[in-house]
């Protein structure tokens, strides 16, 4: 058995959760929890086990034995990315890739649920620049991160259709010698993203692609200046103030409101 503890605390807020894992070799991936938990941790340590194994080279099979979280403590994704880690120790591989992000619908609405009425106090953006330029908007964005008060930074990853999130500190600025560089800072005007900084979330939705695996393609968020659509669509960036834009709105389902109810 392997059990692995994710423990964190900043002064904006804490998380905490601990997953054992039983991980055995197979002849295709498999994952249970028998672990006696709530319905929305057993998701998440079922989602968390299965984003593990995705990619590896060897198929194996996971019982997540058992669960430990904390009502003030553990968040949206805390179980999931616990779980997740807990695999990769017990399969002691490295990391396959940087950062652990999910893109459950039910899960990203319950992490919208949990940001309704709270400020966000800061956007960072990281973009692509090359001799010294940069395309527009969401053209040259790479990755973002929303800030939102009380809350772990939160950044949004586009892989394909999929639109991930992963609770992490931006990475920093780096080069790439002759091909251009990566800059990582404040959003700024006149970019989409600046003009929500410092406004308050009053409502939120899920938008789910296409795919026969129904998952996370954007969000809309509500703030109380307005509406942001954010969003990955064939590797590219969506980034509208409204509405979803009509080139997306035929790939993309608007589910409803988290809070307050469509409209």
């Amino acid at each position: 058995m392997t059990t692995f503890r994710l423990l964190r605390q900043t002064n904006r807020s804490s998380r905490f959760a601990q997953v054992t894992v039983e991980v055995a070799a197979s002849s295709r991936s498999d994952v249970e929890v028998s672990a006696v938990v709530v319905d929305e941790h057993r998701r998440e340590a079922e989602l968390g086990a299965r984003w593990a194994l995705r990619g590896l080279a060897a198929a194996a099979k996971v019982n997540v034995t058992d669960v430990v979280v904390t009502e003030v403590d553990t968040g949206v994704g805390d179980v999931y990315e616990a779980t997740a880690l807990a695999v990769w120790l017990a399969l002691r591989v490295g990391y396959p890739v940087p950062y652990v992000g999910f893109s459950d619908p039910v899960m990203v609405a319950s992490w919208l649920k949990s940001m309704v009425g709270r400020r966000l106090e800061a956007v960072t953006e990281a973009r692509y620049w090359c001799e010294g330029r940069r395309e527009p908007d969401a053209e040259s964005l790479l990755h973002a991160w929303l800030f939102f008060e009380y809350a772990m930074p939160v950044g949004l990853h586009g892989r394909g259709d999929q639109l991930l999130l992963a609770k992490e500190n931006p990475y920093r600025s780096y080069e790439m010698d002759e091909s251009g560089e990566t800059r990582v800072g404040p959003a700024r005007r006149p970019d989409v993203l600046s003009g929500f900084v410092g406004a308050r979330l009053t409502d939120g939705a899920v938008i789910v692609g296409q795919d026969v695996d129904e998952v996370c393609a954007g969000l809309v968020l509500r703030f109380e200046n307005g509406d942001l659509v954010i969003g990955t669509l064939g590797d590219e960036w969506v980034l509208a103030v409204g509405p979803v834009p009509a080139a997306a709105a035929h790939s993309w389902t608007v589910q409803p409101f988290v809070h307050g109810g469509s409209r």
